[in-house]
C-alpha cells in the first residue's frame, strides 16, 4: 500500500498558516532544541491560534494549546520538540476537521 497524501483544503486560512508555521518551528527545534528565539516564536504562534475566532468554541483546541505551552515551560530538548510536533499535528487535524464540516 502506498502512503497517500492527506487531503487538504485548497484555501488555507490564518489558523492553517499558523499551524504550518508552528509545525515548521517544531521540526527545526528538533534539530536545534535550545534556540530561545524559536521557542518564543512558538509561544506567540500558540497564543495567536488560541485567540483566533475560528478556533474559539472548539473544546479540544485550548486543551492542546495549553499542553504545548506547558511543554514550552520545561527545559528545551528533543522531548519538548516532539511534544510540539505532535501538538501541531493534532491542531492541524482539528483545523482540517472544522474546515471539512465534520465538526
Amino acid at each position: 500500500m502506498e502512503d497517500q497524501p492527506k487531503p487538504r483544503p485548497s484555501v488555507v486560512d490564518r489558523v492553517g498558516k499558523l499551524c504550518q508555521l508552528g509545525k515548521d518551528s517544531a521540526d527545526y527545534l528538533f534539530q536545534v532544541p535550545d534556540d530561545e528565539a524559536e521557542l518564543e516564536k512558538v509561544g506567540k504562534i500558540l497564543d495567536a491560534i488560541l485567540a483566533d475566532k475560528a478556533m474559539q468554541g472548539r473544546q479540544e483546541a485550548p486543551k492542546i494549546v495549553n499542553e504545548m505551552k506547558e511543554a514550552l515551560q520545561g527545559p528545551p530538548g528533543p522531548m519538548v520538540a516532539e511534544q510540539l510536533q505532535v501538538g501541531f499535528d493534532r491542531l492541524t487535524r482539528l483545523w482540517l476537521s472544522a474546515r471539512s464540516g465534520l465538526f
